[in-house]
């Protein structure tokens, strides 16, 4: 299979949530699909597709299993420390926002489903030390805690602004603030797409999210302040509808989600099928510095795909074009780099 067809059939199985019937697949499909569906966080959901068809007993389908009786574990572990995090957090006076992870996770028809590790808290800027600080005292350390300064993805909105619209929900006895509805969808949007589309999971979670979207969602405020990421976020709406069947008829957003730019599905099904390690698990560049064997291939990984390029440079989803976006992304992400080099070389000598 080309890159794009093992894309396509990512997305088939995975699609077979939402549609009837039996998903349809031959032993050489599964042994096309296993190892991606297991890089890429996706194993759960496989076995979730095959497991009442008769490849259930076939030793890929075992592995399947075996991830998802895994995660399955992992999540009431997981929830353990979550209210163990807040519960320390609120008895300093510190009040963070949960995003991702467990939030979404908890949406999904089975526990096992949406594997997560870190722990999502965003946090306000003026504030970043103080929770630096309480999560560095004895009896914390143990959390894997992802400490976000500030909400990069919702920047456009006020702190004050996301507090004003957070739910609470409970856990284990323990009160966890989380992002609003409407915020928590357009960070999901968002983070999937700076991600460069790498993760089919990151899809999933916004398909269930739309799929479970209360009547009074306020589409007013979800497409508020800043129009062109407003844009980006349907776009990734329609993305998870193309691909996997989530129903968006009569939504306000579902005549631009159903009108994608032309490049957005191939781009998409291309990553899927490449199965690349997602920007937070590579090799840093810093690293090249004292070994310069493998920058080459380094750099190949890094080059930006046309989802993170036009996000990162902040540009419409159009038809244009994608390479000038690519370039440019290159450009500034070079720059950025220059700009450390003086420090990493000190460090490195």
């Amino acid at each position: 299979m080309t890159k794009t067809q093992l894309g396509q059939l990512i997305a088939r199985i995975i699609a077979a949530e939402w549609h009837a019937g039996a998903l349809a697949l031959s032993a050489e499909e599964l042994a096309q699909a296993a190892p991606l569906l297991l890089n890429l966080g996706g194993a759960a959901w496989g076995w979730r597709q095959i497991r009442n068809t008769n490849l259930k007993d076939t030793p890929l389908a075992h592995e399947l299993q075996q991830a998802y009786r895994l995660h399955t574990l992992h999540v009431a572990v997981k929830e353990m420390e979550i209210a163990q995090v807040f519960a320390h957090l609120r008895s300093q006076g510190l009040e963070p926002l949960m995003g991702k992870g467990w939030v979404i996770a908890r949406q999904y028809p089975e526990p096992g489903l949406r594997p997560f590790g870190d722990i999502d808290l965003y946090v306000r800027t003026e504030e970043f030390a103080r929770y630096k600080n309480a999560l560095q005292q004895p009896g914390a350390k143990s959390w894997v805690v992802d400490l976000h300064n500030g909400a990069a993805e919702l920047n456009d909105r006020s702190f004050d602004d996301l507090y004003a619209h957070s739910r609470m929900l409970t856990l284990n006895g323990v009160s966890v603030r989380t992002f609003g509805l409407e915020d928590h969808l357009r960070l999901l949007c968002l983070h999937f797409l700076r991600e460069g589309a790498m993760r089919p999971l990151w899809l999933c979670d916004i398909a269930v999210a739309v799929n479970t979207l209360p009547a009074d969602f306020d589409w007013d405020y979800f497409l508020s302040a800043d129009q062109r990421r407003a844009d980006w976020t349907i776009c990734t709406i329609g993305l998870a509808h193309h691909l996997l069947g989530v129903r968006i008829e009569g939504l306000p957003i579902a005549r631009r989600a159903m009108n994608l730019p032309r490049w957005l599905v191939p781009t998409t099904l291309k990553v899927w099928g490449e199965g690349k390690v997602p920007h937070g698990r590579r090799k840093l560049m810093a690293a090249f510095l004292r070994n310069p064997a493998g920058v080459v291939a380094a750099l190949r990984e890094r080059w930006p795909n046309a989802i993170e390029a036009t996000v990162g440079t902040k540009g419409p989803f159009n038809n244009w074009p994608r390479l000038p976006f690519q370039l440019g992304e290159c450009i500034l992400r070079t720059t950025a780099f220059a700009r450390q080099m003086p420090k990493l070389i000190s460090k490195s000598s």
